[in-house]
C-alpha cells in the first residue's frame, strides 16, 4: 500500500475502494492508511487506489441480451448522495456518449443481464469509474418512467424477442426516502 501511495502522492484526493463496497476519499497518506484498514478489514481484497475526477456524476443502469445489444437503459445525474456516494436525488437525462458507452460495453463483452455504468462527465469528456453487474437500488424508477428493465431480464431468460427501450422522458426527478414505524 505505502508504495502506492508513494506513486501516487502527488494527485491527492484518491479514492480508495473495496472490492465489493464502500469507497473513501482521503486527502492524505495517514486517510489512505486507515481507509485501507476500514475497508480490507469488513470486505476483504482486493482494494482499489484510484485517482479522483471531477464532474458531474451520471449513473446508467441497462439490460444487455447476451448476444451483444442494448436492449433498454435509463441514465440520470446525480444531484444529492448519501455520505458514501450514494444517489438520493437525481434527474433523467440523455447523454449521447454515456450510452454509446453502454451499447459499446454490452457488444463488445456480450453482458447478457443487468448492470450500471457509473461515471462522472467534466466538459464533454466521460469517465467510467465503475461497472456493477447487478441493478442499482433505483432501478424501479426506470419502470416508473417506462422502461421495466426487470421485466426485461425476465423476458430474456425465456428466450423472448423483445425490442430495445432507450427512449425515456427527460427531467424525472428521483427522491428516495426514508420512512420510520414504530411498534
Amino acid at each position: 500500500l505505502q508504495d502506492i501511495i508513494d506513486e501516487n502522492q502527488s494527485k491527492f484526493p484518491l479514492m480508495i475502494k473495496g472490492n465489493y463496497y464502500k469507497a473513501y476519499m482521503v486527502h492524505n497518506t495517514q486517510a489512505a492508511i486507515e481507509s485501507f484498514y476500514n475497508i480490507s478489514n469488513e470486505w476483504g481484497f482486493p482494494i482499489l487506489v484510484q485517482e479522483v475526477v471531477s464532474g458531474e456524476e451520471l449513473n446508467l443502469v441497462g439490460v444487455g441480451d447476451g448476444k451483444g445489444e442494448l436492449k433498454g437503459a435509463v441514465a440520470m445525474k446525480k444531484l444529492t448522495t448519501t455520505d458514501i456516494g450514494k444517489i438520493w436525488t437525481g434527474v433523467t437525462i440523455q447523454n449521447e456518449k454515456l450510452m454509446q458507452i453502454a451499447k459499446d460495453f454490452v457488444k463488445q463483452t456480450s453482458w447478457r443481464g443487468p448492470f450500471e455504468l457509473e461515471c462522472i462527465v467534466n466538459m464533454n469528456q466521460v469517465y467510467l469509474i465503475e461497472i456493477n453487474p447487478r441493478f442499482p437500488a433505483w432501478v424501479y424508477f426506470a419502470t416508473e418512467i417506462g422502461i421495466n428493465l426487470p421485466q426485461m431480464v425476465v423476458d430474456i431468460m425465456q428466450n423472448k424477442d423483445i425490442k430495445p427501450q432507450l427512449e425515456y422522458p427527460q427531467n424525472k426527478m428521483y427522491v428516495r426516502y426514508t420512512g420510520e414505524f414504530v411498534t
